[in-house]
């Protein structure tokens, strides 16, 4: 029998005392309803995603197919960072990512200065991150 892999069980890997790993009955929505955020803190990222299939952000795509999200709790997801607190080391503003869609604390309608509005996005903390991804020009 297998045991299954868990980042968690790697060790004391915790960087920051902000616990992004339990996204359960976590919401941001409306904290900052009348204001814009300007900096991020410690290891945590904001990231937005790119990888939704419609408009209201009820599937992603995955090889040009349409997956409806709500089927897809353990998909692996792709994003644009944001914004990056000062000890984040791995990524920076304007990357893309790669990371487990049921991690860190899901935000809608956010303003962020010098960006705008974000429609769908996600706090995490950096160790979360599986890796940094580069979309690929199909149209040669």
């Amino acid at each position: 029998m297998s045991k299954k892999a868990d980042i968690d069980s790697l060790g004391p890997i915790q960087k920051s005392l902000i616990d992004l790993s339990n996204p359960h009955n976590q919401s941001f929505d409306s904290v900052l309803r009348g204001f814009s955020l300007s900096k991020i803190l410690s290891d945590i990222i904001l990231v937005e995603y790119t990888d939704f299939g419609d408009n209201n952000g009820t599937t992603i795509l995955r090889n040009g197919i349409a997956i409806p999200l709500n089927a897809t709790t353990q998909a692996w997801r792709i994003g644009k960072v944001v914004l990056a607190g000062e000890s984040v080391n791995l990524v920076k503003k304007g990357d893309y990512i790669c990371f487990p869609n049921n991690m860190g604390v899901q935000i809608s309608n956010l303003q962020v200065d010098e960006h705008g509005k974000i429609d769908k996005g996600v706090f995490l903390n950096e160790q979360r991150i599986f890796g940094v991804v580069k979309p690929i020009n199909e149209s040669k």
